[in-house]
């Protein structure tokens, strides 16, 4: 018997080795697997003491960034802009504005991006302007071409002397999406702000003016655009009123009374974005390196999934899916199991998904589902397969920030019926227990860092080997290796309020369980994927989890012997190998391990 065994051993490992060596899968391009990086400039770091951040703030902490694993950065709106919706109502697409640095500034944080090998992706804002930018002004006056630059109507004529709006359409902030101009004497649309009038893409111009502004960018160096609010850049030309489908609340922000039938998701939509990423494929082509076209859209999967286009037409690249940042406690495991097999279920096939747990309108994981569970949060971000984006501070647990009335600066709403401030989210990165968390010098920050900053910032985290900091990079660097970048996927509800997934790749697997609940629960994994061992052993692990790097875990009731147990929400991340740092062992080592699981083999799970 011990011959026979010896021998399975061997041809299992040479089956091992061939396996990897025949791997014909084809090789993900960049942004399939990227790690990327939200940053809110405003609040990322101030290197001039102004108490803004800025972009040469951003190029001091480059190095923090690459050594967190992160493989690109996104920043938000740098644009010229009055500031009303805090960046997004752009009055200049092709400048700086002051308040972030200059085009210097800014070209010395694409090199040095780009010679740490990171990519640079940027915000793209389509949808709309300043009202305050030349482009308005001259199409207020009537100037030739800038005429029908924006979406003008004379309105619904009452009498002799008054009109009201041209139909029932809503702003996303509340209340008439149409603004009254005395000086055209005509309404102009905006479904955002006021002051954010919508650009006509109806008009040939616009059109040709905003590929441009794309080329100008390109030009500079940028790989890519997260494009904002597609599915509002184009509006139904009838201008019919949208069916009314709520009851008004009052309150004046009653964007969900009606279905937007003709204000969002229209054709001509997908028929822009088709156009805008052939442009970016001929910029991929001069160099052989893909430029990326990513878009902001909070719809379901089904919809989703019709940006993308197919092989004979060519659309975006990634649309972004929100479904962990629309996450409460509320929900359930086998309601997270539905949401990931559903948007991972009707993707293309061979298109890779992605995954957004936070972002700059929405509160963070850490204050809306437990500072305890962003730990559990990040391991489902980074370790699913696809594209994991992680908003500025999630990396060390980063909470939202109290902000008084006072000190309020959005002046808007979370939108879509909500009447929440935004700012709590954007407040300031959290770097040391110094005075501001070490953002700025000025006496005052733009907005307040969390009173909490003494305890958690970057320094003490780094210095912390039990961190959320650290765990974050022991995480980045699991993603790095092939069991995530090319493993399969297998998704399961292992109770109520337990949920499992595995990643496998040729013989190795981890399995990472994340307690929602508020409970203790056992981690019976066994119970439904049959081809995990008993036992198996701790890579990395939340902070609240109560188990340790390299801790045997049992994964099924035998013998007498009871499964392992998860603390309320905590994470782990098990392996098939035992480890003690890093990623997964060299093969060396898993030669080793193969011996140590032949005897694991002939225990038996009941």
């Amino acid at each position: 018997m011990g011959i026979i065994r010896q021998w399975i051993l061997w041809a299992v490992t040479f089956i091992g080795l061939w396996g990897s060596t025949l791997q014909s899968d084809r090789q993900p391009d960049w942004w399939e697997t990227t790690l990327m990086y939200q940053i809110y400039p405003r609040s990322f770091k101030d290197s001039n003491g102004d108490g803004i951040g800025d972009l040469r703030g951003i190029y001091e902490k480059l190095d923090y960034i690459k050594d967190i694993g992160v493989d690109t950065v996104w920043i938000q709106p740098f644009y010229e802009s009055p500031m009303v919706d805090m960046g997004y109502d752009v009055s200049d697409f092709e400048k700086i504005d002051p308040m972030f640095g200059t085009m210097e500034d800014y070209k010395e944080l694409v090199r040095g991006i780009h010679d740490r090998g990171m990519k640079l992706v940027v915000d793209f804002v389509p949808n709309h302007m300043s009202a305050k930018s030349d482009w308005f002004r001259l199409s207020e006056d009537g100037v030739e071409p800038y005429k029908d630059f924006f979406i003008w109507n004379s309105g619904k004529t009452l009498n002799d002397t008054h009109t009201t709006y041209p139909n029932n359409w809503l702003s996303v902030f509340g209340g008439s999406a149409w603004t009254w101009s005395e000086k055209r004497k005509q309404y102009y649309y905006m479904q955002f702000a006021p002051l954010q009038p919508d650009l006509n893409y109806r008009s040939p111009v616009v059109y040709q003016k905003m590929m441009d502004v794309m080329k100008f960018w390109l030009d500079t160096g940028v790989d890519g655009f997260r494009i904002d609010a597609i599915k509002h850049v184009y509006e139904a030309s009838h201008l019919k009123d949208e069916p009314v489908v709520g009851t008004p609340s009052g309150t004046g922000n009653d964007f969900e009374m009606l279905d937007h039938i003709y204000t969002q998701e229209q054709p001509e939509n997908y028929v822009l974005t088709h156009d805008w990423r052939l442009m970016l494929d001929e910029y991929s082509k001069k160099d052989g390196k893909t430029r990326f076209l990513a878009t902001e859209d909070y719809a379901t999967p089904q919809k989703l999934v019709k940006y993308m286009g197919n092989s004979s037409y060519p659309n975006v690249h990634l649309p972004f899916f929100f479904g962990f940042v629309r996450w409460d406690i509320n929900k359930n495991a086998k309601q997270l199991n539905k949401m990931i097999q559903e948007w991972t279920h009707t993707l293309p096939k061979g298109a890779l998904p992605n995954w957004v747990l936070d972002n700059h309108d929405n509160p963070r994981v850490s204050s809306r589902l437990t500072p305890e569970s962003v730990d559990a949060w990040n391991m489902m971000a980074l370790l699913l397969p696809g594209t994991a984006c992680v908003y500025y501070g999630s990396e060390i647990g980063m909470e939202d920030s109290p902000v008084r009335d006072d000190q309020r600066k959005d002046p808007n709403n979370g939108g879509m019926g909500r009447s929440d401030s935004r700012d709590p989210e954007r407040a300031p990165m959290l770097w040391d227990d110094t005075k501001n968390a070490g953002f700025t010098t000025n006496d005052k920050p733009w907005l307040p860092v969390n009173p909490g900053y003494w305890r958690k910032n970057v320094k003490v985290q780094q210095q912390d080997p039990n961190s959320h900091l650290n765990i974050f990079k022991r995480l980045s660097a699991l993603r790095k290796t092939p069991i995530i970048k090319k493993g399969t996927l297998n998704s399961y509800a292992l109770s109520e309020w337990t949920y499992m997934f595995t990643r496998s790749h040729e013989k190795e697997t981890i399995a990472v369980l994340v307690n929602l609940g508020t409970e203790p629960d056992p981690i019976c994994a066994k119970r439904l994927d049959s081809s995990l061992p008993d036992t198996m052993f701790v890579h990395t692990s939340s902070i609240n989890s109560g188990l340790k790097i390299g801790d045997k875990v049992r994964i099924c009731e035998a013998e007498g012997q009871v499964c392992g147990e998860l603390r309320p929400r905590a994470g782990v991340v098990l392996s098939t190998s035992h480890v003690s740092h890093g990623a997964l062992l060299s093969y060396s080592l898993y030669l080793i391990f193969l011996t140590t699981a032949s005897t694991l083999l002939s225990w038996k799970c009941y």
